[in-house]
This record gives C-alpha cells, structure tokens and sequence, in this order.
C-alpha cells in the first residue's frame, strides 16, 4: 500500500510535534531511534542518528524501515544529503498499519513505567519505563536483550503507572525484543509485549 493523506498528515505531524521514530535495515540487527526533520523534495528527512560504525552495513541493505507511532513502512533505496537521511515517499511502501489501536509515544521525560512479579523467581519486582502504550499492547526499554523476555513468555498482572497514578493492570506475553541506539548513542534493548484483550482503564 502506498503513501495516502492520512499517512502524510501523520509525517507532519510527527515533524510539529518532535515524535521518535524508528528506523532500521535489514542487514543491520540494531534499531536507530530518531526523528523527522522536515519533508522536503519527496523525501522524509530524518535526523541521522547512525554511529559511523554501522552507517556502511546500512547503506549496504537493500531494505529499509521507518516506523512511525503505530505504522511501519518499507523502501528499497534511501540517500542523504550529507547531514541527513532521505527516506523517499515515492518509494515507501506501508507494511503495518495498527491507526485503529491508537498508540502513545513516552518521551524520556514522561513518568510512566510498569510494574510486574518475575515470572521465574515470582519474586523480584521489575520496574521498566514505557516507550509506548497501546489498547492492545506496550513496550518498555531494558539495559540489554534477555532470555527472561524471550517470545511467548507471559506476565500477569502488569501494572501500568502514569505520573505516580495507577492507570491499568494487564496480562500478556512477548511479541519482541530487539537493540536499539536512542538519538543520543545510548544502547538499550525494547521489549514488545501484546496484551491479553484491551485493558481497562482505572
């Protein structure tokens, strides 16, 4: 499916509004957290938040992913202007589209985070901070990718806090993890869950 109004309505307002977004190719394991600068000659100029390690296996991909809120889309090709990145809208193509589960992005400076009981030692309580939220799932940063969030591995009673207050308890299970670099360079592991139905808001 290509590019459509409402999809570029999304692009602007993720360059108004300072969104993260994410981008990533398909030789290159880690996820680059960025955002988009501007729109400008048929491309999606992002900020070029690649490490000088990893930009030659990147430009060596032949796919390339950008996800935005709760839209992920797919190019063959992508440039840069020597400072940033050229995501072209002419050849980006949508491959995920959850607009129906409408998604919330946490910034760094937002309070929220979950609370849950180690599923292994039923024991420790892990503590994570959200990266984002929706009516059908989250995820939360880790320092780095464990087996205790390996797919398929369930938790119960996940409390969800926002600015101090309960906001909901769910159940779900890993859907993901996967490393990512955030703006600043720092290496982090985000951890996808889905949740059991839409959870109920306190």
């Amino acid at each position: 499916m290509s590019v459509d109004d409402a999809t570029m309505e999304l692009i602007r307002e993720s360059v108004q509004r300072k969104t993260l977004v994410y981008f990533s190719a398909n030789k290159v394991k880690v996820v680059f957290q960025t955002q988009v600068h501007s729109i400008r000659s048929r491309s999606v100029v992002l900020f070029n938040s690649i490490p000088p390690e990893y930009i030659a296996r990147v430009m060596d991909s032949e796919q390339f992913y950008l996800k935005i809120q709760s839209i992920r889309f797919v190019c063959d090709q992508v440039t840069t202007d020597g400072i940033h990145l050229l995501y072209p809208l002419d050849n980006m193509r949508l491959i995920e589209d959850n607009r129906n589960a409408k998604r919330f992005n946490f910034g760094t400076k937002d309070v929220a985070f979950l609370e849950v009981i180690n599923p292994l030692d039923q024991e420790t309580i892990l503590r994570k901070s959200l990266l984002d939220m929706s009516s059908t799932g989250l995820s939360f940063r880790t320092p780095v990718e464990s087996m205790l969030y390996s797919a398929g591995r369930r938790f119960e009673k996940m409390r969800i806090y926002m600015d101090g207050k309960l906001h909901s308890e769910v159940a779900g299970q890993v859907v993901y993890q996967q490393s990512f670099l955030t703006k600043d360079g720092k290496s982090y592991c985000q951890v996808g869950f889905k949740f059991d139905s839409p959870q109920n808001n306190r």
